[in-house]
């Protein structure tokens, strides 16, 4: 390494910028043995980011796996846009094992240096995407903040495999609540007939046909980029990388610009097969999207020439590849279930049931919430109530819910967490002599009850559900200082076995009520409410989900689990299991 200036302040960037020469073993490959670099420190270092860019003068100008496009980039900046990623893992580099990156001063601004001598090596030798290595795309430059989103998984790619067209078009739905984001929902041929379909829950299903909009779509047999691995930001070099695997860009755009010519211009998807890792078979399609330009249309042609398809199609292609205009691409993501849950999700067995709720309120909603995030997507929830403004203090609900009612309102907001989410919500509550249960929940295969109810507990013993469920009760006592989850399998509630196990707890409970001073809402009447702040009931909601969770896998036949809140004064110290009550697992 040669340093070929002392490290400067760059007002514009703001950070420090140290310009210096990196040596390494790239023999047989294209790029120099000797590479002029721009190393771009944080004002905070040893804290803060450090990032490596090319030279302009003399530094390598391919964009190459593991880096950002590598434009020029400003001309009042000596080093080009194509920032490499050291920080992607060892595994995707193909680096030698070793420690994690220093943070002292001494050694991290060389670790840095080291890493990307290493990136060279990787870069010269084709190792920078190794068979095995998860499967990258090559970054895209966005210019707004415009989103498509599509659910693509192996499934989908089989039915893609079986579809022979290679265009059409794709039906897009704004997001709800969220105008930035458009959602993939049906894909068309190019005389309008229908293919398949995404399954999306009721969040986009439900948005209005008069709000749902068709643009084109292209299909390509492999991903579209330029060697090493750049992407095509203009039009040229998208044709230019479609040619490499005998792909005609500009009979696909003539087809479509017949049909465009409305003086607007149109999203369009570009889809092509990934793996899940480097060398693997193809595991799903994936989209881009871009903004095609404005066709010729009606005035816009070109001059002394006849208003004709022939000569409109002259015109657009002057205008998209002899200018070479550049591709205004929209940034896309893959909504599939397996994606959005990556980062962690509930079993599958629990995940693939209709799950019934019985009590929409603090406890019912945050547990609700913990499932939907989780990847519940099928949920029936049941309560009589409206929301009250006093029940904001530990409920997931805002002001805008109050006066409606919980139940309606909660699956609502569910909505909003979960693309998947298919909700029905009923305003009732089961009681004895009560309205008939929904024939809903009695197919569902999980059944919570977070009412606290009593009454609820002999109702939910008389039930006989057209299938085998798994029953969950959850409550708590006064302050939430005590839950008790109670799980059950089998084709009807043991209310008798929740008793006998449930009875001393709940004298207990009892005992702790007639020792508190209740607090009261409003005046008139004395009505008393139940205690219990926010934290603690979000603390309840979570163990009591871990306890629904680990009964899934262990199938109790009737298993009550008791934890309390170890607490000395205002110190927390956690939370201890205090009763299990053992029982023979469901066959």
């Amino acid at each position: 390494m040669d340093l070929l200036a002392d490290i400067q302040w760059h007002p514009e960037a703001q950070c420090w910028v140290l310009p210096l020469r990196l040596r390494a073993n790239t023999e047989g490959s294209t790029i120099p043995e000797w590479t002029p670099w721009h190393v771009l420190v944080d004002a905070s270092y040893p804290l803060g980011d450090i990032d490596v860019h090319p030279s302009k003068q003399g530094g390598i100008e391919e964009t190459r796996p593991h880096q950002n496009l590598n434009r020029r980039g400003p001309e009042t900046r000596p080093w080009r846009d194509g920032k490499l990623c050291l920080q992607t893992g060892l595994a995707a580099l193909g680096l030698r094992a070793r420690d994690e990156e220093p943070l002292d001063a001494a050694s991290r601004l060389g670790w840095h240096i080291a890493r990307a001598r290493e990136w060279l090596e990787d870069a010269a030798r084709g190792q920078l995407l190794p068979n095995g290595a998860p499967f990258e795309l090559p970054a895209l430059p966005h210019m707004d903040s415009t989103q498509v989103v599509f659910r693509e998984d192996a499934e989908s790619l089989a039915t893609w495999e079986r579809i022979e067209e290679t265009q059409g078009w794709v039906e897009l739905a704004p997001l709800p609540g969220n105008p930035r984001v458009f959602a993939a929902t049906a894909f068309y041929t190019i005389d309008g007939r229908w293919l398949f379909s995404f399954e999306w829950g009721d969040l986009l299903r439900r948005v209005h046909k008069r709000r749902r909009f068709r643009v084109p779509w292209l299909r390509c047999r492999q991903i579209p980029v330029l060697p090493p691995y750049a992407p095509p930001v203009l039009w040229t070099e998208l044709e230019a990388a479609a040619h490499q695997f005998e792909w005609s860009l500009r009979d696909a755009l003539h087809g479509l610009a017949t049909r465009l010519r409305d003086g607007e211009r149109h999203l369009c998807l570009l889809g092509f097969p990934i793996p899940e890792t480097q060398g693997a078979p193809s595991a799903r399609l994936h989209w881009w999207a871009m903004r095609l330009p404005r066709f010729a249309y009606r005035d816009i042609a070109p001059r002394g020439f006849r208003r004709t398809e022939q000569n409109y199609w002259r015109h657009d292609q002057a205008v998209m590849f002899q200018r070479s205009l550049p591709i205004d691409w929209i940034r896309t993501d893959n909504w599939a279930a397996s994606d959005l849950r990556s980062r962690g999700a509930l079993p599958e067995v629990l995940r693939g049931r209709w799950v019934a709720l019985l009590g929409a309120g603090s406890l019912g909603s945050s547990v609700a919430e913990l499932l939907v995030r989780g990847g519940v997507s099928r949920l029936a929830i049941l309560d009589g109530d409206d929301l009250e403004a006093g029940n904001l203090v530990r409920h997931s609900l805002d002001l805008g819910s109050v006066r409606y009612s919980k139940a309606h309102a909660l699956a609502a907001r569910l909505r909003n967490l979960n693309p998947d989410l298919r909700a029905q919500s009923f305003r009732q509550t089961l009681r004895v002599g009560g309205l008939p249960l929904p024939e809903l929940v009695g197919q569902c295969e999980t059944i919570i009850d977070c009412t606290a109810s009593d009454e609820v507990i002999e109702v939910l013993g008389r039930l006989s559900p057209s299938v085998s469920c798994h029953f969950f009760s959850a409550s708590f006592g006064v302050g939430a200082r005590r839950l008790l989850c109670f799980n059950a399998m089998g084709d009807r509630f043991p209310s008798d076995a929740y008793w006998a196990q449930a009875q001393e707890w709940i004298r207990r409970d009892h005992e702790e009520i007639r020792r508190t001073v209740l607090p009261r809402e409003g005046v008139g009447c004395w009505h008393p409410v139940f205690p219990a702040r926010s934290d603690d009931v979000v603390l309840a909601a979570a163990i009591a989900v871990k306890s629904l969770v680990a009964a899934v896998t262990e199938r109790p036949a009737a298993r009550l689990d008791v934890y309390e809140r170890d607490e000395q004064g205002v110190c927390f110290r956690g939370v201890r299991h205090v009763s299990l009550h053992e029982s023979h697992a469901a066959p």
